[in-house]
């Protein structure tokens, strides 16, 4: 039976006019309390008393007697007196020119940022970047309904565990913690692959990206895998708004796009290196804050890509982190995540790996040589990476393959 994820993709609001982006910024000030949500855009109660004294000493502005008529602020028949001087106003007139007042700085703010966002866009505009390629993108996966793929029934699924804790017997604990993940998943009608987000901690060479790529090998699923040390790595995961230069979507987004897949599995190497990376406009972001809406199961139902400003359910991706220490990783990111340490593996392992690796490749006295001499440095405290063992095994079937010469 094949699965879709129906609720992929949800209509966008249109474009943000300039009387949404002032309703939105006071509701916003309101909820912090408009006195406190001034101070911190710098506009200080001096200013706001003089300007209410300037409203009630002089004629007042057509602005603020309409914000006090929209808002309900005085009885009805004192609102015909609104423009013209008063010389004794009570408490509550003055409350409500206030309040009036301070809708108006918090309106004059949002006419700013409205400027300030369309003035990107006619940056954008001539530098020769076109909306119309965040419009071609979200056109292609909006009509689209990307397939939920996995082991199709509980019997592959106990075979493809099977496989997964062969090809790595020293990560037992995560095959069975996946196993039984999957089990109580498949057990409710949701045959494919989605796992609650994960880290392997252990030294380098163990084979967390491995274990991590033959996951998805195994499941069927597309993979990518992103370097957290990058100095960009927090917008390649979500992207970035289509008004910054070289903007793009993030990498998830484009792998369920280009496969049709909804639940690839996406590995994040060396996460405990993941630094901080400042945009354009001065904002501040890092990956690991970047990552925690889409780690979190309500929110990355209906998260949010800047480059399109459209919502998408990424619920169903399997998210695998490797990390060499727990050192560094924020306490959020580990709050959200299983965590499993892992260690080098045995020398029983090492072999039973070896030989795998080597058969119908090496002649059998070939692998017993190499299994000696890694296992002589394991002993010795240097253990290779499995990369470099898988680097051994390629360059001694290489010079079997070359011609003996006389």
């Amino acid at each position: 039976m094949t699965h879709y994820l129906e609720d992929f993709t949800e209509l966008l609001p249109k474009q943000t006019t300039l009387g949404e982006q002032k309703s939105e910024l006071l509701k916003r000030a309101e909820a912090a309390g408009l006195s406190e949500f001034l101070r911190e855009h710098a506009i200080s109660d001096r200013a706001v008393e003089r300007r209410v004294d300037d409203e009630i000493g002089n004629f007042m502005t057509d602005r603020v007697a309409e914000i006090i008529t929209q808002r309900g602020l005085i009885a009805q028949d004192l609102i015909d007196l609104l423009g013209f001087t008063h010389e004794d106003p009570d408490d509550d007139f003055i409350a409500a020119v206030k309040d009036a007042v301070q809708v108006s700085f918090v309106y004059d703010l949002a006419e700013q940022d409205f400027k300030d966002a369309e003035r990107r866009h006619q940056s954008v505009r001539k530098s020769g970047a076109s909306r119309e390629e965040v419009q071609k993108f979200v056109e292609e996966i909006a009509t689209s309904c990307p397939e939920l793929v996995g082991p199709k029934t509980m019997h592959c699924l106990d075979v493809m565990i099977a496989e997964l804790h062969a090809s790595a017997p020293w990560m037992s604990g995560v095959s069975d913690w996946a196993y039984k993940a999957l089990r109580a998943q498949y057990s409710a009608g949701q045959t494919w692959l989605n796992l609650p987000p994960f880290i392997l901690i252990g030294p380098p060479g163990c084979g967390k990206s491995t274990y991590a790529r033959k996951l998805a090998q195994l499941a069927g699923v597309p993979v990518r895998t992103l370097d957290a040390a990058a100095s960009n790595a927090s917008f390649t995961v979500v992207g970035s708004d289509a008004t910054w230069g070289k903007s793009q979507a993030g990498v998830p987004l484009q792998e369920v796009a280009k496969t049709g897949i909804a639940n690839p599995v996406m590995i994040v190497d060396e996460i405990e290196k993941a630094g901080t990376m400042t945009a354009s406009n001065g904002q501040q972001v890092s990956l690991t804050g970047a990552l925690l809406g889409l780690l979190e199961p309500s929110s990355s139902k209906a998260w949010e890509c800047p480059y399109t400003r459209r919502s998408y359910n990424m619920s169903q991706i399997s998210w695998i982190m490797t990390a060499n220490d727990i050192a560094g990783i924020p306490a959020p990111l580990l709050d959200r995540c299983r965590v499993f340490n892992i260690g080098y593996p045995e020398q029983t392992d090492l072999a039973q790996l070896i030989r795998e690796q080597s058969a119908g490749r090496l002649f059998e006295e070939v692998t017993d040589c190499l299994i000696a001499r890694v296992s002589t440095d394991v002993s010795q405290g240097h253990p290779p990476s499995l990369r470099s063992i898988q680097q051994l095994i390629d360059e001694a079937a290489a010079v079997g393959q070359n011609p003996v010469l006389h």
